[in-house]
């Protein structure tokens, strides 16, 4: 499987809201972003994901005019708004800091917007009342910032956001500053609003679940450029660069030689493997995540097919770790060599069958779970 060339053909939005089109961004003689392209559909929720320092910020900035682009061109409903200030665009935005005003009571942070507009008190009024009502705050109106919790403020952040009905809502890493608790609340809450509302909207984050919990879409980011664009089930299940594979989720991954368009050598064993493009006999990286390794059978029993045949293989758990919903076993794998294999076993599992460390068991790695990438793409 190739990195694709134009990430932007497998996710091409036709009429889009937001299109972006070769952005370069560059500081000084660093280039934070080069010739990113990417379409975005209205009412859609993006997450832009990716390591620190990979330019999702900075792209996210540039959306905004906060840092206009060194060259590429940006489109908003039709409009070209490349050129224009932070003032002149379409947006509300929220930071990973709330960023509100300490001195203002909560309703007059909300108005903020509306007041710089010069709309009439009872319209402000009234607009102030739906948001607050809106994020669930109606009745904290009166208190100041220091009044409310990390996740409370986060709400007024994002009500001052919504409050002049904007176009395009960007989040730059709203929820990471909040315990998990809270933040796994806020993330059902602020996508069940953005659904009601059906506003466009992008958000910045490096964390991976947040990303696969909330957007439409994912656009992974590594070093200025994109990686891949799909929906959280097509990022999770159809990595397009090792880098992908190894970003999101967990992944064995073990070297091997390609045997074929189909199948991969690793020492004398030759593995069924999805569909590639690579050339037999290059190097590669094959890779299954642990909860596609399958248990078939406990001391050896229950095995359906012999060592190798349909990828099954002969395992000896070499510890084990509970992780709340179910086991992460590490498995030693003769046949591998010194490769050894993550695998997630269900609670279930591990009892039926018994499952401890140092027991011998039989496992199954699906042919179709199991991908290889060239050696030459190196994850972070």
């Amino acid at each position: 499987m190739n990195k694709i060339a134009d990430p932007d053909i497998a996710g091409a939005i036709e009429n889009p809201y937001l299109r972006i089109e070769n952005l370069t961004k560059k500081f000084g003689d660093f280039t934070a972003l080069r010739e990113v392209s990417l379409t975005i559909a209205e009412g859609e929720f993006v997450c832009f994901l990716g390591p620190s320092g990979c330019g999702k910020t900075t792209l996210l900035r540039a959306i905004a005019g906060l840092d206009i682009q060194t060259s590429g061109k940006v489109w908003q409903a039709g409009r070209d708004i490349s050129n224009l200030p932070a003032s002149e665009r379409d947006f509300g935005i929220v930071f990973q800091s709330y960023a509100l005003f300490p001195n203002l009571k909560i309703a007059r942070n909300v108005a903020y917007g509306l007041e710089n507009k010069k709309l009439p008190r009872a319209r402000i009024r009234a607009r102030v009342d739906e948001l607050l009502e809106l994020v669930g705050l109606s009745e904290q109106g009166d208190k100041y910032p220091a009044q409310l919790s990390g996740g409370q403020q986060q709400r007024v952040a994002l009500a001052r956001a919504l409050a002049t009905s904007p176009g395009l809502l960007l989040l730059d890493e709203p929820l990471s500053a909040l315990d998990a608790k809270v933040r796994g609340y806020l993330r059902h809450e602020i996508k069940a609003l953005q659904r009601r509302l059906n506003v466009t909207t992008i958000m910045v984050t490096h964390d991976q679940e947040e990303a696969l919990t909330m957007a439409d879409r994912i656009v992974l980011i590594n070093e200025g450029v994109i990686e891949q664009v799909g929906s959280p089930t097509q990022m999770y299940r159809e990595p397009a660069t090792l880098f992908v594979a190894d970003f999101i989720g967990e992944m064995n991954q073990a070297p091997c030689l390609v045997e074929g368009p189909e199948a991969a050598r690793i020492g004398e064993l030759i593995l069924a493997c999805r569909p590639h493009m690579l050339d037999k006999g290059s190097a590669g990286v094959l890779t299954i995540r642990p909860e596609d390794i399958i248990p078939v059978g406990a001391d050896g029993e229950g095995s359906r097919a012999s060592e190798g045949a349909g990828n099954a293989l002969e395992a000896t758990i070499m510890d084990m770790e509970f992780l709340g919903s179910f086991w992460r076993a590490r498995l030693g794998i003769k046949a591998l060599g010194n490769n050894t294999l993550h695998a997630d076993f269900s609670i279930n599992a591990v009892q039926r069958m018994g499952l401890e460390t140092g027991k011998s068991i039989a496992i199954e790695l699906p042919p179709d779970r199991v991908t290889v990438f060239p050696e030459t793409e190196k994850p972070v």
